[in-house]
Parts: structure tokens; C-alpha cells; sequence
């Protein structure tokens, strides 16, 4: 039977960081990341955006706030350090109106709080020089932001680990010297799990409760045509809106070429599906049955059939960019690929907003890392090394 030091579980960008530094920390140690699929950042981490956020938007003193400026740091200097192609281009953040400018000065002063550098708001002629097409009555621009492709990140942190890389090897238990998997036992005295999608399904076959469970939200984007790709240079954001748990729509200029537009936020069910009319059925009656679901479900309703409306109409989903770049037209809309968001969500139908790392019975559980987990992947990675390996 196999023996090793280190089991990462899960070949998504915060498996893949973990791996990575293991490696770097315990150069004669062997390791070996586990990941179910055929290839690597199949799921959340191959289908966000791309974008390396700084820290804008979270509570300070939260997990996300403590890593992501710092995992933004090291991103950078792993990217460069690797060869991984980045861009920092910075981004906008663009109210419409007086209640969202207000809303956008409480970012600003978060942001400051945080530790971000050079946030400033910019001129009407600033903004006419940095995105001609833009539309605001005020706007943020928020230097430290960047756009990368994180299946590459991920597959440099592997390729620079230096241990062994299992595909097709999905983890079905624990055992008390490793983990049970589709092709076998495998021992290892630390076992680290970062599973994305299925987090909290593995956590609890460890006997780990936290009182979460994931509910997937699909995000669907758009794509400008390319004579409409010269209305984007940068990123263009909106004010996000607190009473509501997304971002809402927004830019990104993509690091290998394009504009995507999106994505919205719709129920999902299917885990890992990614089309309109995806269904699992195990995965849809773990999220129906559970009663945090229905108390979101009443609590945003309204919001909800918004983002609907948006899925199946893309004349709703025009309008809403628009609010951004009112030039688009139908024709500079093309339809672009899909992403399933891990939320999780607490029994009262709120949901965690923060980072949550356990100790299980038997492994470590990463069981919620939403974004900016990509970004702050490398010192959440340090967040766990620090916590599992005495």
C-alpha cells in the first residue's frame, strides 16, 4: 500500500497551493494531490473570471480580508517568478446615482481599512481617458487589482511541488492511517482536503458538523463580440448592493484575449453542471431538503427571479450591463461559458461569508472558499499548514 506524508485532496487552485507549499516548507517529504476528475481545475477554479482581487470588499479582520491582500501579493510574485501570464490593470468601481455613490464611499474606507494602496476616485475626464464607454456618476478606481488564468497558476504550483499528481482518484472515506479512494487506500499521516464543490459531503464523512452545507449557484457569462471589445480596456465593476449576497454583473478583460461579461447568480441543480437545464438528483434533494435553502429562498425571492429572468433572457442580461455601458447592442453580446459557485449556507438561510477551515476526525477540511479564495489561495494555504501540521 501506498505511504505518504501528505495527502492534498483536490486539484482545484487552493489544493494546488497547498501542494505547493508543502513542498516548499518539507522539501523531503513525500506528497501526493488526489483529484477526481481527468484534469486539473475542472470546476470553480478553471470557470471564475480571473480576476486577482485585493481586498476591496470584506469585513476587516476576517480570514478573507487577512489573505487576500497578502495571497494578491504572492500571486504576483508566484506569477512572475513561474512564468504565469498576469496583468496588473487595475479596475473600476462605478456608482450610479446617490444612494450607490454612498455605498461606495463605505467600499472606499473598507478598502483603506484593509490595506489597499492608491484607491482614489477619479474625474469625469479620468474616467472618460480610462473607459471612454463607461457610465458613472462617481467612480473607484482600485489600482491593485489583476486579471490571470488560475488553471495555469494552479498548474505551475503543481509542476513547481515536486510530488505526485493522482487523476480519476476520487476520495470516498477516511481511513485511520489515510483515505479510501475509487482506485484504493492510501496511507498518509496528514491528510488535507480542499474539495471545492464537495466539501462539505467529504467534512462529514470525517465527522465534521459545522453547520454549513453547500448550495450551487450558477453563473452564466457572456462574451463581447470582437468589435465590441474595445468597449472594455480594463475592469469595470457596479457597486455592490448589501442587501443582496453577488456582486452583480460586471467586466473583465480576460489575460488570453476577450471581454467577459457577467456572471449572474442562479440556483443550481446539479453541483457540477453547467448548463441551463443541468439536474443531479442527489445534488438537488441535498440542497431542497435542507431548510436553510427555503429561508434564502424567502428572504431573496425577489432577487432570485431577477437572476432568472436574466439566465433565460438575454435582453434582461443587456440591461443590466448597460447600466455600466449603455452603448451595448444585442449583437456585441455572444454566449459564453458557465461557472458553479460553492456557497455555503447556514441552517437560518444565511450565508458564510467568510472563509472556514476544521479539523476533522481523521483530515483538515478547507469547507468554504468562495472568492476570493483564488487570489488568496497561497496564504490561505499558509492558514492551513499553520493550523493541521504541528
Amino acid at each position: 500500500m501506498e505511504q505518504y506524508d501528505f495527502i492534498v485532496v483536490g486539484g482545484g487552485i487552493v489544493g494546488a497551493a497547498v501542494y505547493y507549499k508543502l513542498a516548499t516548507a518539507h522539501p523531503e517529504a513525500k506528497i501526493v494531490l488526489l483529484e477526481k476528475e481527468s484534469a486539473l481545475a475542472s470546476h470553480q477554479t478553471g470557470r471564475n473570471s480571473g480576476v486577482i482581487h485585493s481586498g476591496l470588499y470584506y469585513k476587516p479582520g476576517s480570514l478573507k480580508a487577512r489573505t487576500c491582500l497578502d495571497g494578491y501579493r504572492q500571486m504576483l510574485d508566484f506569477a512572475a517568478e513561474h512564468g504565469v501570464k498576469h496583468d496588473v490593470c487595475g479596475k473600476i468601481v462605478a456608482a450610479v446615482g446617490p444612494e450607490e455613490e454612498a455605498r461606495l464611499e463605505t467600499l472606499r474606507l473598507r478598502g483603506a481599512e484593509n490595506g489597499l494602496d492608491g484607491l482614489r476616485y477619479l474625474s469625469d475626464q479620468e474616467l472618460r481617458e480610462r473607459e471612454p464607454e463607461a457610465s458613472a456618476t462617481k467612480a473607484l478606481l482600485v489600482p491593485q487589482t489583476g486579471i490571470i488564468h488560475y488553471a495555469d497558476a494552479a498548474e505551475a504550483m503543481l509542476a513547481a511541488g515536486r510530488g505526485a499528481v493522482r487523476l480519476n482518484t476520487q476520495v470516498t472515506g477516511f481511513t485511520r492511517d489515510g483515505v479510501q479512494t475509487s482506485t484504493g487506500r492510501i496511507r498518509g499521516k496528514h491528510v488535507l482536503v480542499c474539495a471545492g464543490l464537495q466539501s462539505d459531503r467529504l467534512a462529514r464523512l470525517d465527522g465534521v458538523d459545522a453547520g454549513l452545507r453547500i448550495v450551487p449557484f450558477r453563473g452564466d457569462y457572456y462574451e463581447l463580440s470582437p468589435r465590441a471589445q474595445a468597449k472594455v480596456r480594463h475592469l469595470i465593476y457596479p457597486v455592490p448592493d448589501p442587501n443582496f449576497p453577488f456582486l452583480g454583473v460586471h467586466f473583465t478583460r480576460m489575460i488570453h484575449g476577450g471581454v467577459e461579461c457577467g456572471p449572474n447568480a442562479v440556483f443550481s441543480f446539479a453541483r457540477e453542471g453547467y448548463t441551463k437545464t443541468a439536474f443531479d438528483a442527489g445534488d438537488a434533494a441535498a440542497a431542497l431538503s435542507y431548510a436553510g435553502t427555503w429561508k434564502l429562498f424567502a428572504k431573496h425571492w425577489r432577487y432570485g427571479l431577477g437572476e432568472y429572468e436574466r439566465a433565460f433572457s438575454k435582453q434582461k442580461f443587456l440591461a443590466a450591463l448597460q447600466r455600466l455601458i449603455p452603448s451595448l447592442r444585442p449583437e456585441d453580446l455572444q454566449p459564453g461559458r458557465a461557472g458553479i459557485r460553492a456557497q455555503a449556507l447556514r441552517r437560518d438561510g444565511s450565508l458564510e461569508d467568510d472563509f472556514v477551515l476544521r479539523q476533522g476526525e481523521r483530515a483538515f477540511h478547507v469547507l468554504n472558499a468562495p472568492s476570493p479564495a483564488a487570489t488568496a489561495s497561497l496564504a490561505i494555504a499558509d492558514e492551513i499548514l499553520r493550523q493541521a501540521i504541528p
